[in-house]
């Protein structure tokens, strides 16, 4: 029954050529189940559970069954040979009857054939999905945003390091007030003078440091010295036995290995010569400058930073009026004008502070169109002559 079914189903499917085959298997199968029911014994035992009338019941439905496989067998035939002409497989090569599916799907227009099918599903779900295509697009396009973006970022940094590493380097626009001698008020001092005292009052005596220094140098010639003993000592004994024992004597001579170690100690004493150069550089500067050092210390150690720093300048001021006095006949520089043409001096701190000034314009004029940059990048709708006007004024 299951070769018959299935026939049945391969003919729906237009395999009429295997369908044929399945029903000859199917008639094969029918006949020996036939053969088999009327063979069955009429005399039923009890025991059996079967019915008196069971052997003809099966005689029966085994016999319709085989006619109703022989005569569709013999329509597919019919129809195969005429029609479709498809080959008929051997029983050995059709293949096996597969599961049956426990469902079937059905469309569901046909399921709700005749009515509104969206009221009853609801809108599409997958009508808002963008796609892959765009996506990728978008993100590509998103990537290139971004780039613009970092790059025109870095430049303005780096242009903004620069500017902030040559102010600094220039002393600007301190620098400026200092020669225009604006410091009418009293001047503060600047951090550097500050960690300059701490450094010179936290640190011990410079000269107990160069004491330090010079037995130090004692040692290390002490060291090199009793080297260079032990090197030639080393060396007349090879020598002596040498030309003791002549040929007998197969060590080879003693300055040839030993070259390395003699020019690592002249180096060594080259260089200790040069750092006592240094040394005594150091010393006589340290020398010239100690009661500037002593003021220093001083001032660390009872808070009267501030207070030298004032009698300092108001030295350099003292020094500065006078150089400028009537008996001394000669004009302060910042008031000179030189008569070869070229620019005063006050005219060129006025200049100075006319490009400063500029510089700041173009900083802060830079910092807000990378801002107008950034908010244009992320509106999708900006145009390639914006980007390019923003890149050439960033620039």
């Amino acid at each position: 029954m299951a070769q018959y079914f299935q026939a049945l189903a391969d003919d729906d499917a237009n395999s009429h050529g295997i369908a044929v085959g399945r029903l000859q298997v199917a008639e094969g199968f029918a006949k020996e189940a036939n053969r088999i029911a009327n063979n069955f014994p009429s005399s039923i035992p009890p025991s059996s559970n079967l019915t008196a009338d069971c052997a003809t019941i099966l005689a029966e439905n085994t016999k319709r069954h085989l006619l109703t496989v022989q005569a569709k067998l013999q329509g597919l035939a019919k129809d195969n040979d005429y029609i479709y002409h498809q080959p008929v497989p051997l029983e050995e090569n059709i293949p096996l009857v597969p599961k049956l599916p426990a469902a079937k799907p059905i469309p569901v227009s046909e399921l709700y054939a005749g009515q509104d099918i969206q009221r009853i599903t609801g809108p599409d779900l997958f009508a808002k999905i963008v796609p892959l295509a765009v996506t990728e697009s978008a993100s590509l396009y998103d990537e290139e945003k971004a780039k613009l973006v970092r790059a025109e970022t870095e430049r303005v940094d780096s242009a903004n390091s620069e500017m902030a590493a040559s102010m600094d380097y220039l002393r600007l626009p301190r620098a400026l007030q200092v020669l225009k001698g604006g410091f009418d008020q009293e001047i503060v001092p600047d951090d550097d003078f500050r960690t300059w005292c701490v450094d010179v009052a936290d640190h011990e005596s410079p000269a107990s440091i160069f004491d330090l220094l010079k037995f130090e140098k004692d040692s290390i010639l002490t060291i090199l010295d009793k080297g260079t003993k032990q090197l030639d000592m080393e060396e007349s004994v090879c020598e002596k036995m040498r030309s003791k024992y002549e040929s007998d004597w197969t060590q080879q001579p003693s300055s040839r290995l030993t070259t390395t170690l003699r020019s690592d100690i002249r180096n060594y004493r080259e260089a200790l010569d040069e750092a006592a150069r240094s040394d005594g550089q150091l010393a006589a500067k340290l020398r010239q400058n100690d009661n500037e050092f002593q003021e220093m210390r001083s001032a660390a150690q009872t808070g009267e930073i501030d207070a030298l720093f004032q009698r300092a300048v108001a030295r350099v001021r003292g020094k500065s009026s006078n150089s400028n006095s009537p008996s001394t006949g000669e004009p302060h520089l910042l008031d000179a004008d030189f008569d070869d043409g070229q620019p005063s001096v006050v005219d060129q701190i006025a200049r100075v502070e006319d490009i400063l000034k500029k510089l700041n314009l173009i900083k802060k004029e830079r910092v807000q169109v990378l801002k107008d940059l950034k908010d244009k990048v992320c509106w999708r709708g900006i145009s390639p002559r914006m980007t390019i006007r923003m890149l050439t004024v960033v620039t």
